[in-house]
Protein backbone atom coordinates (compact mmCIF):
# COMPACT_ATOMS: atom_id res chain seq x y z
CA UNK A 1 0.00 0.00 0.00
CA UNK A 2 1.87 3.09 -1.17
CA UNK A 3 1.58 6.49 0.74
CA UNK A 4 -0.93 8.79 -1.22
CA UNK A 5 1.41 11.53 -3.59
CA UNK A 6 1.12 14.93 -1.97
CA UNK A 7 1.94 17.58 -4.33
CA UNK A 8 4.75 20.16 -2.18
CA UNK A 9 2.83 22.45 0.20
CA UNK A 10 5.29 25.08 1.02
CA UNK A 11 8.36 26.42 -0.78
CA UNK A 12 10.26 25.07 1.39
CA UNK A 13 9.54 21.62 0.66
CA UNK A 14 9.40 22.89 -2.90
CA UNK A 15 13.02 23.65 -3.04
CA UNK A 16 14.26 20.57 -0.74
CA UNK A 17 12.06 18.17 -2.76
CA UNK A 18 13.34 19.49 -6.33
CA UNK A 19 16.99 18.57 -5.05
CA UNK A 20 15.81 14.82 -4.91
CA UNK A 21 15.58 15.31 -8.55
CA UNK A 22 18.77 16.90 -10.00
CA UNK A 23 20.96 14.78 -12.54
CA UNK A 24 23.62 14.47 -10.03
CA UNK A 25 21.62 12.54 -7.85
CA UNK A 26 21.32 8.57 -7.97
CA UNK A 27 19.23 6.32 -5.44
CA UNK A 28 21.27 4.06 -3.33
CA UNK A 29 20.87 0.80 -0.93
CA UNK A 30 22.40 -0.36 1.51
CA UNK A 31 25.26 -2.24 -0.25
CA UNK A 32 26.44 0.44 -2.38
CA UNK A 33 26.39 2.61 0.92
CA UNK A 34 28.88 0.09 2.51
CA UNK A 35 31.06 0.13 0.23
CA UNK A 36 31.75 3.78 -0.51
CA UNK A 37 31.55 3.79 3.53
CA UNK A 38 34.66 1.54 3.72
CA UNK A 39 36.56 3.40 1.12
CA UNK A 40 35.34 7.00 3.05
CA UNK A 41 38.92 8.45 3.98
CA UNK A 42 37.95 9.32 7.49
CA UNK A 43 36.40 6.27 8.25
CA UNK A 44 38.10 3.16 10.05
CA UNK A 45 37.01 -0.13 9.48
CA UNK A 46 37.42 -2.81 12.47
CA UNK A 47 38.04 -5.84 12.81
CA UNK A 48 34.83 -6.23 15.00
CA UNK A 49 31.68 -8.46 13.22
CA UNK A 50 28.87 -6.50 12.39
CA UNK A 51 25.84 -7.88 13.92
CA UNK A 52 23.76 -9.98 11.42
CA UNK A 53 24.46 -7.81 8.26
CA UNK A 54 22.87 -10.53 5.78
CA UNK A 55 18.96 -9.47 6.81
CA UNK A 56 20.33 -5.64 5.18
CA UNK A 57 21.64 -6.96 2.31
CA UNK A 58 25.44 -7.07 3.16
CA UNK A 59 28.41 -9.25 2.93
CA UNK A 60 28.72 -12.10 6.09
CA UNK A 61 31.98 -10.46 6.59
CA UNK A 62 30.64 -6.94 7.02
CA UNK A 63 32.55 -5.15 9.61
CA UNK A 64 32.03 -2.20 12.51
CA UNK A 65 32.56 0.35 11.01
CA UNK A 66 33.76 3.89 12.89
CA UNK A 67 33.44 7.87 11.96
CA UNK A 68 34.91 9.92 13.83
CA UNK A 69 34.12 13.84 13.78
CA UNK A 70 36.05 16.69 14.66
CA UNK A 71 35.40 19.39 17.25
CA UNK A 72 31.76 18.86 17.58
CA UNK A 73 30.38 15.61 18.57
CA UNK A 74 26.96 16.29 20.28
CA UNK A 75 24.07 18.36 19.44
CA UNK A 76 23.93 21.92 18.24
CA UNK A 77 20.52 23.35 18.95
CA UNK A 78 21.03 26.99 18.48
CA UNK A 79 21.69 26.17 14.81
CA UNK A 80 17.82 24.96 14.33
CA UNK A 81 15.36 27.32 12.66
CA UNK A 82 11.54 26.36 12.83
CA UNK A 83 9.83 28.13 10.06
CA UNK A 84 7.16 28.42 12.38
CA UNK A 85 8.85 31.19 14.29
CA UNK A 86 11.22 32.81 11.37
CA UNK A 87 8.89 36.00 11.57
CA UNK A 88 10.39 38.57 9.26
CA UNK A 89 13.14 36.54 8.46
CA UNK A 90 11.41 34.44 6.34
CA UNK A 91 12.99 35.92 2.92
CA UNK A 92 16.56 35.59 3.94
CA UNK A 93 16.39 31.87 5.31
CA UNK A 94 14.74 30.78 1.93
CA UNK A 95 17.40 32.92 -0.03
CA UNK A 96 19.64 31.16 2.38
CA UNK A 97 18.56 27.83 1.17
CA UNK A 98 18.20 28.66 -2.50
CA UNK A 99 21.67 29.26 -2.62
CA UNK A 100 22.55 25.89 -0.29
CA UNK A 101 20.69 23.83 -2.82
CA UNK A 102 22.45 25.16 -5.80
CA UNK A 103 25.80 24.36 -4.61
CA UNK A 104 24.61 21.07 -3.55
CA UNK A 105 23.21 19.61 -6.77
CA UNK A 106 26.22 20.38 -8.36
CA UNK A 107 28.09 17.88 -6.57
CA UNK A 108 27.30 13.31 -6.70
CA UNK A 109 25.05 12.80 -4.35
CA UNK A 110 23.18 9.77 -3.22
CA UNK A 111 19.22 9.41 -2.00
CA UNK A 112 18.55 7.13 0.18
CA UNK A 113 14.85 5.54 1.10
CA UNK A 114 13.84 4.24 4.15
CA UNK A 115 11.11 3.94 6.33
CA UNK A 116 9.99 5.35 10.04
CA UNK A 117 7.90 3.50 12.14
CA UNK A 118 8.07 -0.26 13.07
CA UNK A 119 4.19 -0.64 13.63
CA UNK A 120 1.53 -1.42 10.60
CA UNK A 121 -0.53 1.43 12.16
CA UNK A 122 2.28 4.06 12.13
CA UNK A 123 4.77 4.00 9.29
CA UNK A 124 6.29 6.74 7.14
CA UNK A 125 7.94 6.64 4.05
CA UNK A 126 11.50 8.90 4.50
CA UNK A 127 14.20 10.30 1.99
CA UNK A 128 17.59 11.31 2.84
CA UNK A 129 19.36 12.96 0.34
CA UNK A 130 23.49 14.03 0.83
CA UNK A 131 26.55 13.92 -0.97
CA UNK A 132 28.41 10.58 -1.30
CA UNK A 133 31.21 11.24 0.60
CA UNK A 134 28.86 11.08 3.18
CA UNK A 135 27.74 7.65 2.53
CA UNK A 136 29.03 6.46 6.52
CA UNK A 137 26.48 8.74 7.81
CA UNK A 138 23.83 7.64 5.32
CA UNK A 139 24.20 3.88 6.64
CA UNK A 140 24.02 5.08 9.48
CA UNK A 141 20.45 6.90 9.14
CA UNK A 142 19.44 3.34 7.33
CA UNK A 143 20.59 1.61 10.42
CA UNK A 144 18.67 4.01 12.64
CA UNK A 145 15.30 3.52 11.23
CA UNK A 146 14.92 1.07 8.64
CA UNK A 147 16.17 1.07 4.90
CA UNK A 148 13.57 0.49 2.14
CA UNK A 149 13.74 -3.00 1.26
CA UNK A 150 12.02 -6.14 2.61
CA UNK A 151 11.02 -7.54 5.43
CA UNK A 152 10.04 -3.46 6.05
CA UNK A 153 8.30 -3.00 3.25
CA UNK A 154 6.06 -5.62 3.47
CA UNK A 155 4.90 -4.45 6.54
CA UNK A 156 4.85 -1.07 5.11
CA UNK A 157 2.75 -2.22 2.06
CA UNK A 158 0.09 -3.56 4.95
CA UNK A 159 0.13 -0.34 6.91
CA UNK A 160 -1.83 2.07 7.66
CA UNK A 161 -2.30 5.10 5.48
CA UNK A 162 -1.47 8.56 7.04
CA UNK A 163 -2.79 11.91 4.93
CA UNK A 164 1.25 13.51 5.22
CA UNK A 165 3.57 14.24 3.44
CA UNK A 166 6.62 11.95 3.01
CA UNK A 167 9.59 12.83 4.95
CA UNK A 168 12.38 14.36 3.91
CA UNK A 169 16.02 15.33 4.65
CA UNK A 170 18.41 16.95 3.21
CA UNK A 171 22.26 17.06 4.82
CA UNK A 172 24.91 18.77 3.47
CA UNK A 173 28.04 18.37 6.16
CA UNK A 174 30.13 20.79 3.34
CA UNK A 175 27.84 23.58 3.62
CA UNK A 176 29.23 27.02 4.80
CA UNK A 177 28.16 30.63 5.61
CA UNK A 178 29.95 33.22 7.88
CA UNK A 179 27.03 34.37 9.36
CA UNK A 180 26.66 30.60 10.66
CA UNK A 181 29.66 29.48 11.83
CA UNK A 182 27.75 26.14 13.84
CA UNK A 183 26.13 25.80 10.85
CA UNK A 184 21.96 25.82 10.21
CA UNK A 185 19.09 23.50 10.73
CA UNK A 186 16.26 25.09 8.92
CA UNK A 187 12.60 23.02 9.82
CA UNK A 188 9.07 22.80 8.29
CA UNK A 189 7.27 20.56 10.50
CA UNK A 190 3.84 21.16 9.03
CA UNK A 191 5.51 20.27 5.29
CA UNK A 192 7.64 17.06 7.17
CA UNK A 193 11.37 18.50 5.17
CA UNK A 194 14.50 19.41 7.21
CA UNK A 195 17.46 20.81 5.70
CA UNK A 196 20.92 20.33 7.98
CA UNK A 197 23.61 22.34 6.60
CA UNK A 198 27.28 22.34 7.44
CA UNK A 199 26.91 19.84 10.08
CA UNK A 200 28.52 16.53 10.51
CA UNK A 201 27.09 15.03 13.42
CA UNK A 202 24.86 12.00 12.91
CA UNK A 203 22.39 12.42 15.48
CA UNK A 204 21.74 15.76 14.01
CA UNK A 205 20.27 13.69 11.05
CA UNK A 206 18.53 11.40 13.69
CA UNK A 207 17.19 13.53 15.61
CA UNK A 208 16.48 15.86 12.69
CA UNK A 209 14.16 12.68 11.07
CA UNK A 210 12.52 11.71 14.58
CA UNK A 211 11.00 15.24 15.40
CA UNK A 212 9.09 15.11 12.40
CA UNK A 213 7.92 11.91 13.21
CA UNK A 214 6.52 12.82 16.00
CA UNK A 215 5.14 16.03 14.68
CA UNK A 216 2.82 13.98 12.49
CA UNK A 217 2.28 11.24 15.61
CA UNK A 218 0.37 14.33 17.96
CA UNK A 219 -1.20 15.64 14.63
CA UNK A 220 -2.62 11.75 14.23
CA UNK A 221 -3.85 12.16 18.07
CA UNK A 222 -0.62 10.51 20.07
CA UNK A 223 1.97 11.74 22.05
CA UNK A 224 5.12 12.02 21.23
CA UNK A 225 7.68 10.70 24.04
CA UNK A 226 11.34 11.22 24.44
CA UNK A 227 11.81 8.58 26.74
CA UNK A 228 12.20 4.85 27.41
CA UNK A 229 9.02 2.33 27.99
CA UNK A 230 9.03 -1.04 28.82
CA UNK A 231 6.56 -3.74 30.76
CA UNK A 232 7.59 -5.96 33.34
CA UNK A 233 5.40 -9.12 34.03
CA UNK A 234 1.90 -9.06 33.57
CA UNK A 235 1.72 -5.03 34.84
CA UNK A 236 0.60 -2.33 32.54
CA UNK A 237 3.67 -0.71 31.02
CA UNK A 238 6.40 2.27 32.62
CA UNK A 239 7.34 5.15 30.54
CA UNK A 240 10.05 7.22 31.93
CA UNK A 241 11.11 10.41 30.70
CA UNK A 242 14.55 12.10 30.77
CA UNK A 243 17.78 13.76 28.99
CA UNK A 244 20.51 11.49 28.26
CA UNK A 245 22.74 10.88 31.18
CA UNK A 246 18.89 10.87 33.70
CA UNK A 247 19.06 7.07 33.88
CA UNK A 248 16.26 6.59 31.39
CA UNK A 249 18.02 3.66 29.50
CA UNK A 250 19.16 2.62 32.20
CA UNK A 251 15.99 2.30 34.28
CA UNK A 252 14.59 0.91 30.66
CA UNK A 253 17.10 -1.37 29.47
CA UNK A 254 17.85 -3.30 32.88
CA UNK A 255 16.79 -6.68 32.90
CA UNK A 256 16.55 -7.21 36.69
CA UNK A 257 16.78 -4.01 38.41
CA UNK A 258 20.13 -4.75 39.83
CA UNK A 259 18.68 -8.04 41.48
CA UNK A 260 15.35 -6.55 42.78
CA UNK A 261 12.96 -7.96 40.45
CA UNK A 262 11.91 -11.43 40.94
CA UNK A 263 12.42 -14.54 37.99
CA UNK A 264 9.00 -14.12 37.14
CA UNK A 265 8.29 -10.46 36.69
CA UNK A 266 9.94 -10.62 32.95
CA UNK A 267 11.02 -7.63 31.57
CA UNK A 268 10.18 -6.84 27.61
CA UNK A 269 11.79 -3.32 26.06
CA UNK A 270 9.53 -1.93 23.68
CA UNK A 271 12.25 1.18 23.19
CA UNK A 272 14.46 3.05 25.45
CA UNK A 273 14.05 6.68 23.85
CA UNK A 274 11.91 6.73 21.22
CA UNK A 275 8.01 6.48 20.57
CA UNK A 276 4.63 7.28 20.48
CA UNK A 277 1.08 6.39 22.62
CA UNK A 278 -1.46 6.28 20.45
CA UNK A 279 -4.47 7.72 22.63
CA UNK A 280 -7.28 6.76 19.92
CA UNK A 281 -6.50 2.87 19.62
CA UNK A 282 -5.01 2.47 23.35
CA UNK A 283 -1.51 1.07 22.10
CA UNK A 284 2.14 2.40 22.37
CA UNK A 285 4.97 1.87 19.76
CA UNK A 286 8.37 2.66 19.06
CA UNK A 287 9.41 4.98 15.79
CA UNK A 288 12.92 3.34 15.64
CA UNK A 289 14.20 -0.61 15.44
CA UNK A 290 17.43 0.00 16.76
CA UNK A 291 18.92 2.25 19.39
CA UNK A 292 21.26 4.75 18.75
CA UNK A 293 23.12 4.55 22.37
CA UNK A 294 26.34 5.75 24.52
CA UNK A 295 29.19 3.82 24.53
CA UNK A 296 30.81 5.15 27.77
CA UNK A 297 30.02 2.17 30.04
CA UNK A 298 31.29 0.06 26.83
CA UNK A 299 34.68 -1.31 28.12
CA UNK A 300 36.98 -3.13 26.26
CA UNK A 301 36.27 -6.04 24.42
CA UNK A 302 32.94 -5.83 26.14
CA UNK A 303 30.60 -9.03 24.92
CA UNK A 304 27.73 -6.28 23.97
CA UNK A 305 30.06 -4.96 20.67
CA UNK A 306 28.59 -8.00 19.24
CA UNK A 307 25.22 -6.37 18.85
CA UNK A 308 26.60 -3.40 17.25
CA UNK A 309 26.06 -2.22 13.50
CA UNK A 310 28.36 0.74 13.31
CA UNK A 311 29.75 3.21 15.81
CA UNK A 312 30.65 7.17 15.76
CA UNK A 313 33.30 9.00 17.83
CA UNK A 314 35.06 6.44 19.54
CA UNK A 315 38.92 5.24 20.13
CA UNK A 316 40.29 2.59 18.02
CA UNK A 317 43.10 0.16 18.87
CA UNK A 318 45.49 -2.39 16.41
CA UNK A 319 46.41 -4.97 18.60
CA UNK A 320 49.79 -7.31 18.01
CA UNK A 321 48.04 -9.62 15.48
CA UNK A 322 46.81 -7.06 13.19
CA UNK A 323 43.25 -6.63 15.07
CA UNK A 324 41.41 -3.37 15.18
CA UNK A 325 38.94 -3.52 17.96
CA UNK A 326 36.52 -0.96 19.69
CA UNK A 327 38.30 1.40 22.49
CA UNK A 328 35.16 2.95 24.29
CA UNK A 329 34.06 4.20 27.76
CA UNK A 330 34.45 8.05 26.55
CA UNK A 331 38.54 7.70 26.01
CA UNK A 332 38.53 9.72 23.12
CA UNK A 333 35.83 12.02 23.32
CA UNK A 334 32.77 12.47 25.54
CA UNK A 335 29.34 11.37 23.79
CA UNK A 336 30.98 8.20 21.90
CA UNK A 337 28.14 6.48 20.43
CA UNK A 338 26.63 3.37 18.60
CA UNK A 339 23.42 1.92 16.60
CA UNK A 340 22.75 -1.85 17.88
CA UNK A 341 20.38 -4.05 17.72
CA UNK A 342 17.49 -4.35 20.34
CA UNK A 343 17.92 -8.07 20.17
CA UNK A 344 20.33 -7.60 23.00
CA UNK A 345 17.43 -7.60 25.60
CA UNK A 346 13.68 -8.99 25.32
CA UNK A 347 11.94 -6.80 23.24
CA UNK A 348 8.41 -6.17 21.25
CA UNK A 349 7.18 -3.79 18.80
CA UNK A 350 4.41 -3.26 20.60
CA UNK A 351 1.99 -2.59 24.28
CA UNK A 352 -0.68 -1.08 25.57
CA UNK A 353 -0.51 2.64 26.82
CA UNK A 354 1.77 3.13 30.02
CA UNK A 355 0.04 2.66 33.45
CA UNK A 356 2.49 4.55 35.13
CA UNK A 357 4.84 8.11 33.72
CA UNK A 358 7.96 8.92 35.45
CA UNK A 359 9.46 12.10 35.06
CA UNK A 360 13.33 11.69 35.53
CA UNK A 361 15.03 14.92 36.88
CA UNK A 362 18.29 15.94 38.60
CA UNK A 363 16.55 18.85 40.63
CA UNK A 364 17.68 18.45 44.30
CA UNK A 365 15.29 20.16 45.90
CA UNK A 366 13.00 17.10 45.22
CA UNK A 367 13.03 14.00 47.14
CA UNK A 368 13.91 10.21 45.02
CA UNK A 369 10.71 9.36 45.17
CA UNK A 370 7.08 11.85 44.41
CA UNK A 371 3.65 10.80 43.19
CA UNK A 372 1.61 13.74 41.52
CA UNK A 373 -2.19 13.88 42.14
CA UNK A 374 -3.51 16.73 40.38
CA UNK A 375 -3.71 16.21 36.42
CA UNK A 376 -2.91 19.32 35.43
CA UNK A 377 0.09 19.71 37.85
CA UNK A 378 0.98 16.25 36.39
CA UNK A 379 1.64 18.11 32.65
CA UNK A 380 3.39 21.27 34.91
CA UNK A 381 6.00 19.33 36.42
CA UNK A 382 6.52 17.68 32.80
CA UNK A 383 6.36 20.53 30.98
CA UNK A 384 8.77 22.10 33.49
CA UNK A 385 11.55 18.95 33.62
CA UNK A 386 14.04 20.30 35.57
CA UNK A 387 17.98 18.22 35.01
CA UNK A 388 21.12 18.83 34.03
CA UNK A 389 22.83 18.50 30.52
CA UNK A 390 24.50 15.19 30.13
CA UNK A 391 28.38 16.16 29.54
CA UNK A 392 29.34 16.27 25.94
CA UNK A 393 25.68 15.32 24.88
CA UNK A 394 25.11 18.68 23.14
CA UNK A 395 27.31 21.19 21.72
CA UNK A 396 27.23 23.58 24.59
CA UNK A 397 29.41 26.21 26.55
CA UNK A 398 31.22 24.06 29.20
CA UNK A 399 29.98 26.52 31.96
CA UNK A 400 26.17 25.11 31.01
CA UNK A 401 27.20 22.12 31.87
CA UNK A 402 26.72 22.28 35.61
CA UNK A 403 23.49 24.47 36.06
CA UNK A 404 20.31 23.14 36.17
CA UNK A 405 18.24 23.54 33.00
CA UNK A 406 14.70 23.29 32.20
CA UNK A 407 13.46 20.90 29.42
CA UNK A 408 9.84 20.40 28.84
CA UNK A 409 9.33 16.73 28.75
CA UNK A 410 12.88 15.95 28.64
CA UNK A 411 12.52 16.95 24.53
CA UNK A 412 14.81 19.16 23.38
CA UNK A 413 13.99 18.17 19.67
CA UNK A 414 10.48 19.53 19.46
CA UNK A 415 9.93 21.13 16.44
CA UNK A 416 6.18 21.48 16.98
CA UNK A 417 4.82 23.76 19.52
CA UNK A 418 5.08 23.10 23.31
CA UNK A 419 1.26 23.62 23.94
CA UNK A 420 0.30 20.23 21.56
CA UNK A 421 2.34 18.11 24.16
CA UNK A 422 0.49 19.51 27.05
CA UNK A 423 -2.44 18.99 25.56
CA UNK A 424 -1.50 15.15 24.78
CA UNK A 425 -0.03 14.50 27.94
CA UNK A 426 -3.17 15.79 29.91
CA UNK A 427 -5.06 13.71 27.97
CA UNK A 428 -3.21 10.61 28.55
CA UNK A 429 -3.49 11.10 32.83
CA UNK A 430 -7.38 11.37 32.54
CA UNK A 431 -7.62 8.59 31.24
CA UNK A 432 -6.28 7.16 34.46
CA UNK A 433 -2.40 7.13 33.56
CA UNK A 434 -0.74 7.58 36.60
CA UNK A 435 2.28 10.38 37.33
CA UNK A 436 5.82 10.36 39.28
CA UNK A 437 8.77 12.65 39.37
CA UNK A 438 12.27 10.49 40.12
CA UNK A 439 14.76 12.42 41.12
CA UNK A 440 18.12 10.38 39.97
CA UNK A 441 20.87 13.00 40.77
CA UNK A 442 20.64 14.01 44.53
CA UNK A 443 18.93 15.35 47.25
CA UNK A 444 19.27 18.62 49.37
CA UNK A 445 19.88 22.26 49.49
CA UNK A 446 22.95 23.46 46.51
CA UNK A 447 25.87 23.11 49.41
CA UNK A 448 24.58 20.12 50.77
CA UNK A 449 23.48 17.14 48.69
CA UNK A 450 23.14 13.07 49.61
CA UNK A 451 23.85 11.41 46.26
CA UNK A 452 20.56 8.83 44.64
CA UNK A 453 22.94 5.75 43.36
CA UNK A 454 21.22 3.97 40.44
CA UNK A 455 20.96 1.41 42.80
CA UNK A 456 18.27 3.19 44.73
CA UNK A 457 16.56 4.46 41.59
CA UNK A 458 16.49 0.76 40.64
CA UNK A 459 14.83 -0.12 43.47
CA UNK A 460 12.33 2.40 43.52
CA UNK A 461 11.31 1.82 40.13
CA UNK A 462 10.79 -2.26 40.84
CA UNK A 463 8.15 -1.05 43.29
CA UNK A 464 6.60 1.69 41.60
CA UNK A 465 5.41 -0.80 39.18
CA UNK A 466 4.64 -3.44 41.70
CA UNK A 467 2.61 -0.71 43.44
CA UNK A 468 3.95 -1.83 46.77
CA UNK A 469 4.70 2.06 47.73
CA UNK A 470 2.31 3.70 50.09
CA UNK A 471 2.05 7.24 50.19
CA UNK A 472 1.02 10.29 52.12
CA UNK A 473 1.14 14.47 51.85
CA UNK A 474 3.75 16.28 51.55
CA UNK A 475 2.47 19.52 53.26
CA UNK A 476 5.46 21.52 52.15
CA UNK A 477 4.67 20.88 47.96
CA UNK A 478 0.75 20.88 47.88
CA UNK A 479 -0.72 18.23 45.19
CA UNK A 480 2.64 15.98 45.64
CA UNK A 481 2.77 12.89 47.60
CA UNK A 482 6.00 11.10 49.50
CA UNK A 483 6.33 7.27 50.53
CA UNK A 484 5.11 7.02 54.20
CA UNK A 485 6.51 3.29 53.95
CA UNK A 486 9.89 4.46 52.78
CA UNK A 487 12.15 2.82 55.40
CA UNK A 488 10.45 -0.70 55.02
CA UNK A 489 10.69 -0.85 51.14
CA UNK A 490 14.34 1.38 50.77
CA UNK A 491 16.30 0.33 54.03
CA UNK A 492 16.68 2.09 57.80
CA UNK A 493 18.26 5.25 56.36
CA UNK A 494 15.84 6.07 53.54
CA UNK A 495 14.11 8.61 56.05
CA UNK A 496 17.42 9.48 57.49
CA UNK A 497 18.85 10.81 53.69
CA UNK A 498 15.97 11.62 51.56
CA UNK A 499 12.69 12.82 53.93
CA UNK A 500 11.58 16.44 53.01
CA UNK A 501 12.81 18.41 56.10
CA UNK A 502 10.99 21.90 57.62
CA UNK A 503 14.22 23.90 57.87
CA UNK A 504 14.27 27.28 56.63
CA UNK A 505 17.39 26.64 54.30
CA UNK A 506 15.87 23.55 52.41
CA UNK A 507 12.24 24.90 52.32
CA UNK A 508 13.66 28.74 51.00
CA UNK A 509 15.78 26.20 48.46
CA UNK A 510 12.93 24.41 47.39
CA UNK A 511 11.03 27.76 46.83
CA UNK A 512 13.22 28.86 44.63
CA UNK A 513 13.13 25.99 42.44
CA UNK A 514 9.13 26.18 42.31
CA UNK A 515 9.69 29.83 41.22
CA UNK A 516 12.02 28.73 37.94
CA UNK A 517 9.75 26.58 37.01
CA UNK A 518 6.75 29.37 37.12
CA UNK A 519 9.09 31.60 35.39
CA UNK A 520 9.93 29.38 32.89
CA UNK A 521 6.28 28.45 32.11
CA UNK A 522 5.13 32.18 32.41
CA UNK A 523 7.44 32.72 30.15
CA UNK A 524 6.78 30.32 27.58
CA UNK A 525 3.17 31.80 28.14
CA UNK A 526 4.25 35.58 27.35
CA UNK A 527 4.91 33.38 23.93
CA UNK A 528 1.78 31.88 23.75
CA UNK A 529 2.87 28.82 24.20
CA UNK A 530 1.48 27.64 27.87
CA UNK A 531 -1.66 28.11 29.17
CA UNK A 532 -2.58 29.45 32.63
CA UNK A 533 -4.17 26.32 34.20
CA UNK A 534 -1.04 24.39 33.67
CA UNK A 535 0.66 26.98 35.69
CA UNK A 536 -1.40 27.55 38.20
CA UNK A 537 -1.01 23.94 40.30
CA UNK A 538 2.63 24.95 41.02
CA UNK A 539 1.51 28.80 41.83
CA UNK A 540 -0.52 27.45 44.35
CA UNK A 541 1.87 25.18 45.95
CA UNK A 542 4.41 28.02 46.27
CA UNK A 543 1.72 30.26 48.11
CA UNK A 544 1.49 27.28 50.45
CA UNK A 545 5.19 27.19 51.25
CA UNK A 546 4.98 31.41 51.21
CA UNK A 547 2.78 30.67 54.34
CA UNK A 548 5.44 27.92 55.87
CA UNK A 549 8.24 30.34 55.67
CA UNK A 550 6.49 33.23 57.27
CA UNK A 551 5.34 31.09 60.05
CA UNK A 552 8.93 29.57 60.32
Amino acid sequence: MASVHKVPGSQWRAIIESAMYANSVKKTNMRELYEYSIKQPEVIVTTEPMYKPEVYGLPSEAKVLVSNDGSIVGRTAKARRLVRQMGAEKDKYMTILREAVYHFNKKETFLMEGIVGVHPDFMLRALLISPRTDAKNMLDWAFNFAPWMAPWTDTYANSRKLDEHDIMVLADSDWSHPDFPDGLIIVDEMQNCIAILGLRYFGERKKGTLTLAWAIGVRQNMVACHGGIKKVGNNLPVAVFGLSGSGKSSITNSPDHEGTLSADEHVTVIHDDAFLIDLNNNFSVPIEPSLFDKTDAVTYEDPIIKYFYTAQNVAVTMVPDGQVKLVCQDIRNRNGRCIKTRDMFNHTDYCEKPGKVVWLQKDPSLPPVCKIKNPWLKVAMGASLSTMRAKGVENVDPKELGRLVIEPFANPFRVHPLMWDCQQFNKLFQSGTECYIMNTHAFGTADEQIDIPKTLSLKIMTELIRGTIEWREWKAFQGLLIPKNGKELFGVDFEKKYKPSRDKRYLSYLRERMQDRITFLSNKREAKDMDSVIIDPIVAARTIIDKILSEI
